[in-house]
Order: structure tokens, then sequence, then C-alpha cells
């Protein structure tokens, strides 16, 4: 009985030690394992740590070159754009000033040049002012004339001497000089221009008059001549629509979307 009892007692004891030993046994080689596969990873990080280090300069070594080459790039497309700045400074065909990026020309060389060149004279004054009296030769620039047609149904560059006034030269043909400027830039490819002799008559029609009365047709009507006080006020609204209009257009330009 007491070896019965006996065996029954060690019977769990020995079931309880071989999963001892098992689990011991098994804890052995998942730790044997894990060293293994450890050090396996930590060899592989260190490899891809190199292998990262080698390529972190090697892509540094890449980048460096690529910014050699984008800055000999610029340097050559900057020495381009210099050469044709000095290009277009060769083309100007008559001597003149530079204010505020405006190309301006006096009087005189006004004269000269019609005697000389294929001038585009261009009136900026409103309506009856340049009814009143104008330079010989010139062609009134009208709120509803078309610059694009009038000035670019050619793609080709012109040789064209173009030149805008009004009154005084200080504000409505400055208006039409970037506007036609503006123009000439959408069509080429910058500093490529169209029309580089465009130029603004210095002082305007005002001392044109004064000096060259017999290179005038007609009087010289002022802007605010009281005889048409009603003109002047319809003249302003047209001209009000006009620049609305071509903020627009630029708008429309830079955003692409019709408005």
């Amino acid at each position: 009985m007491e070896a019965f009892l006996l065996k029954l007692i060690r019977k769990p004891l020995l079931n309880q030690t071989q999963i001892t030993l098992t689990i011991s046994q098994s804890m052995k080689e998942i730790n044997e394992d894990a060293s293994r596969k450890g050090l396996f990873c930590r060899k592989k990080i260190k490899i891809d740590q190199n292998n990262n280090h080698q390529t972190y300069f090697d892509g540094g070594s890449k980048v460096q070159c690529e910014n050699e080459e984008l800055k000999e790039g610029n340097a050559g497309i900057k020495k381009d754009i210099k050469l044709s700045f000095e290009e277009q400074e060769q083309d100007l065909i008559l001597e003149c000033h530079y204010e505020n990026s405006i190309q301006y020309i006096s009087a005189e060389t006004l004269m000269q040049s019609m005697k000389l060149h294929d001038v585009l004279l261009f009136d900026c004054r409103y309506q009856y002012e340049f009814q009143g009296g104008h330079i010989r030769g010139a062609t009134h620039l009208h709120h509803l004339l078309n610059l694009s047609e009038e000035l670019f149904g050619v793609t080709q560059e012109s040789k064209k001497i173009v030149v805008l006034y009004c009154e005084f030269s200080i504000s409505r043909s400055k208006e039409k000089y970037f506007e036609i400027r503006n123009l000439d830039r959408s069509m080429n490819i910058y500093p490529m221009l169209t029309y580089k002799n465009l130029y603004i008559l210095s002082k305007g029609y005002s001392e044109f008059y004064k000096k060259f009365q017999h290179m005038c047709d007609g009087e010289y009507v002022t802007m605010n001549d009281p005889r048409y006080e009603y003109e002047l006020e319809q003249e302003e609204e047209f001209r009000n629509i006009a620049k609305q209009k071509n903020k627009l257009k630029q708008i429309q330009k830079i955003t692409g979307c019709l408005i």
C-alpha cells in the first residue's frame, strides 16, 4: 500500500520535473536562437549603418556635383541674360535716359528721329485733346484700341521705334507704356522683346509744342480745359473701365481662371 502511494506521489513529481526540463530546454533554445538572431541583427544593423554612411557620402558627393552643375547652369543663364541685356542696349536706336525702368527721349531726339527712322507715334491723351492738336503723324491711342492686334500682329522682332506721349508724360503715357511692355513680355522668352525701342516723350506734348509747334497739327488743348468738362468726365470713366479690364486680364493670366 505504501509502495502504491509512493508511486502516485512520484508520478506527478516526475511529470513536473519533465515539464520543467522541457521548458528549460525550450528556453535555452529560444535564448540561444535569440542570441544568434540578436548577433545577426546587430551585424546587419552595423552593415546597414556602414552602407547608409557610405550612401550618405555618395549621396553628398552626388548632391555636390548636382549643385555644381546647377551653379554652372545658373551662371550660364545669367551670362546669357546679361548678354541679352547688352544686346538689347546695343539695339537701342535712340539716345535715351532711364527712370523707373522707362526709356525717355527728349523732344529734340524725337524731332531728329522722325526725319531718319520709321517711328510709330502714339498720342495717349483724351480724344478732345488729340482733336484739338497733336504731333504730326501721331495716332490716337484711345481706350478701345486693341494693342495686341495693333502692335503684335507679327511675332518677329520689330525694328520700329514706338514713342508714347500724353500732356506731360506723367501718367497716361506711362500706363500705356507698361501695358505694351507687359504684352511684349507675355509673348517672348525673357528678356527678349519685340519692341526694344519703346520710349516715352519726356515732358510730353506740352514741351514738344513749345519747341516745335511747326511740327504739330492744330493747337494745344489742355486736359482740364473748361470747354471740355463733360468730355473729361466721360474720358475718365472710360479710362477707369479700361484699367479694370487690364487688371482682370492680368489676374486671369496669373491664375489661369476665367473671371
